[in-house]
């Protein structure tokens, strides 16, 4: 049997160009706190093979439901240049309990209106999502989830915005995403299907309507889930500024049962952290087929 190696979403972070504008929107408007901040340890950054970062300015925020799950913002002082329209991590899901209410609440806030909200199939309980930019140029959908509304089991938000649950990735080869979720990391992925992504087409600049290859791969104990897009040709990778962390939505933290069962060689030498939420565990970062990083943090 396959082993399945990712176990649950830890963390998703993001570079900015300041913590301060990123963390006070998302404390004001979408009901986080902070629960660490400060600069970054040179012990963390030399796990990340980013000794750019030692000494950045970064802070760790929880949603209101009080969810380990974990949004994280690291300043790199450059203005933003992040676009969906290159391959790596393309965009942070959350849950929400009402995306309409939401649109409304976020009309005089530094969060930018993209689309919806909209029933995602056309079906009874389907997912609706709301897609707005945050302040640093993040890519956020805001999805609500009803009770009997998913096919994967997923539960709803437990607050008004919750954590963040699924993380899609973009790269130019469905069959290399499948060979490395699937076939290295050993999760369950779905056949691609035809899913039509009127953001995504605009960024990468074709017809609104044309369809993208998207599979999905569930990670076990349904709460979270690794969406797989193929893109068009021709795009380019996630600018990452010299020993820093990639720009716009860097990374995302898994946590893995053992770092040496894992079959990809990590960027540098594993190393133990102390800080939350790492909490005395030891953590290395790996590179996907489209150039995401995943954070691997060891332990339950």
């Amino acid at each position: 049997m396959t082993q399945r190696h990712l176990r649950f979403l830890k963390i998703v972070t993001h570079s900015v160009e300041s913590v301060e504008v990123a963390s006070s929107a998302w404390t004001r408007w979408l009901g986080y706190r902070c629960i660490d901040a400060g600069r970054l340890d040179a012990r963390l950054c030399a796990t990340w093979d980013t000794p750019g970062s030692a000494g950045c300015r970064y802070c760790l925020l929880q949603p209101a439901s009080g969810a380990q799950v974990f949004i994280r913002f690291v300043e790199n002082g450059l203005a933003n240049s992040y676009t969906p329209a290159s391959y790596g991590w393309c965009a942070t899901e959350l849950l929400v309990t009402d995306p309409d209410r939401l649109h409304g609440a976020l009309a005089a806030s530094p969060f930018t209106y993209l689309a919806g909200p909209t029933n995602l199939f056309p079906r009874p309980k389907a997912p609706r999502a709301l897609q707005m930019h945050g302040p640093s140029g993040e890519l956020l959908y805001f999805t609500r989830i009803l009770p009997g509304g998913s096919r994967y089991g997923m539960k709803g938000a437990r607050s008004a915005v919750d954590r963040p649950f699924i993380v899609p990735v973009g790269g130019s080869s469905m069959a290399d995403l499948h060979r490395f979720y699937g076939e290295r990391l050993g999760l369950r992925t779905m056949a691609p299907t035809p899913f039509a992504n009127g953001i995504m087409a605009n960024a990468c600049q074709v017809d609104p309507r044309t369809p993208f290859l998207m599979s999905i791969a569930p990670i076990p104990g349904r709460r979270f889930l690794i969406e797989l897009d193929e893109l068009p040709d021709g795009l380019e990778r996630r600018a990452i500024p010299a020993g820093q962390l990639p720009c716009g939505m860097a990374m995302v933290s898994f946590t893995v049962d053992c770092l040496e069962d894992i079959p990809v060689p990590p960027r540098a030498r594993p190393g133990r952290m102390e800080i939350p939420p790492y909490n005395g565990r030891r953590t290395a970062v790996i590179e996907g087929p489209a150039g995401e990083w995943l954070e691997l943090i060891e332990g339950p």
